[in-house]
């Protein structure tokens, strides 16, 4: 049995999308949201949101929080938090650094404010977590976009790795994490996905791994439960 969960980044309208991909193959997400991202979902789209899959914070304004002096941090990363759980009526308890940027003392910060997990952008094939403020990805839903020299290049028959099959690639991932019997974790932008036009790629996928039985769905923070709180 392995362990398979997913993040969704910033709080895109798009983000309804992705829920409702999950709900229809049983599966769990956490989505982070930032107070003043762009195309923002409403304050009741995140609360009916809320009733379907875990909210995590995500900064207020997606602040790049290595940069900024502690007491800034605890204000975009405690606000965030405060805003949220006044949105769902929830508690939040899981935390997303914006860009993957993270440094000791913002990781400091996250664990102090009561959060018992915190979402990083370091890559890992399968490994069971070692830190809940460090918690790792497997792989994101992304494929570079065909710029004008991707668009040359595969006219000339080369496909540059970058173009080289995100649909490929993912599930030799699954197959190596399902073996091992690890953790998977599936994470992107839903405003990503729809800018590539991979929600077909994307749902196709979700739907293969319904089909398994040998996998286990969790949020991100029910991961953090089963792997360091014994819940």
């Amino acid at each position: 049995m392995f362990t398979f969960t997913t993040s969704w980044d910033d709080g895109d309208k798009n983000d309804l999308r992705i829920a409702d991909l999950l709900d229809r193959y049983g599966m769990r997400g956490t989505f982070y949201i930032a107070k003043t991202q762009k195309n923002r979902l409403s304050e009741e789209d995140i609360l009916s949101l809320s009733k379907q899959q875990e909210i995590g914070a995500h900064t207020l304004t997606h602040a790049d929080l290595p940069l900024l002096t502690k007491e800034e941090k605890i204000h975009e990363i405690q606000g965030s938090k405060e805003w949220l759980e006044s949105v769902t009526g929830n508690s939040v308890h899981s935390f997303c650094y914006p860009y993957g940027r993270v440094d000791e003392e913002t990781r400091e910060v996250v664990a102090s404010l009561g959060f018992k997990a915190a979402r990083s952008s370091v890559k890992t094939l399968g490994t069971k977590p070692t830190d809940p403020y460090m918690l790792p990805v497997t792989t994101m839903t992304y494929r570079a976009p065909y710029t004008p020299i991707t668009k040359i290049l595969l006219t000339a028959g080369v496909t540059p790795a970058s173009n080289s099959g995100w649909e490929v690639l993912v599930r030799e991932k699954l197959e190596k994490v399902a073996a091992d019997e690890g953790y998977f974790h599936l994470w992107g932008h839903s405003w990503e996905i729809e800018k590539l036009k991979l929600w077909s790629s994307l749902e196709m996928f979700l739907k293969e791994v319904s089909l398994r039985k040998d996998v286990l769905y969790v949020s991100n923070g029910e991961l953090a439960d089963k792997v360091f709180y014994g819940e």
